[in-house]
């Protein structure tokens, strides 16, 4: 999962919610040199990431992009999973991403000091931008593929990837619904 889907699954905690969103930064056993809350934070963050890079159906969604973009699938479908998961709750209404997303910028801000510099960095970018209300629309998802593939001299058209998605929609769709229910229920042990 990407930034969105991390966020919306730390819970109500600021401390959880900080440590998950720099989690990619701190390495090894280095998450112990932060707050209790934080760390847990640091460990949600760890825990999705196993639990997604071993899930079927999204493992199913990654590998439709191995063929046009190589290397670079799960990225994509992490990405692809915050649009999705936009869909989910703009259908479903389970929670309201825009007061979270306010939510969640403000508790960031709040952190920003502490935030180690390339993530502080990054984030700049993501404010600045509004990343994660722009996932919530086919251009903001195909403007945020083009990002990692400028970034990583990969490509500058990984847009075109959203045409995958287009094309096999409902399978898409369907993944994600199941993944979500199950990601869902493995954090709610975790928190």
């Amino acid at each position: 999962m990407n930034y969105l889907g991390h966020l919306v699954l730390s819970g109500t905690n600021n401390q959880v919610l900080f440590g998950n969103f720099i989690a990619d930064s701190v390495k090894g056993k280095s998450y112990l040199n932060w707050s209790k809350k934080i760390q847990k934070g640091i460990l949600l963050h760890r825990c999705i990431d196993h639990f997604t890079d071993s899930n079927i159906y999204y493992l199913r969604g990654k590998r439709r992009f191995y063929d046009d973009f190589p290397k670079l699938g799960g990225i994509i479908n992490d990405i692809i999973y915050d649009y999705l998961l936009w869909q989910y709750e703009l259908k479903h209404q389970s929670i309201d991403l825009f007061d979270e997303i306010k939510r969640f910028y403000r508790v960031l801000d709040d952190f920003k000091i502490m935030m180690p510099e390339n993530i502080r960095h990054m984030y700049s970018y993501m404010r600045r931008d509004d990343w994660l209300l722009s996932y919530q629309t086919i251009s903001g998802i195909k403007m945020a593929l083009n990002g990692i593939g400028v970034r990583t001299k990969y490509s500058n058209n990984l847009s075109n990837a959203f045409d995958l998605v287009e094309k096999d929609m409902d399978n898409f769709n369907n993944e994600f619904e199941l993944f979500y229910k199950q990601i869902k229920t493995e954090v709610s042990t975790f928190l």
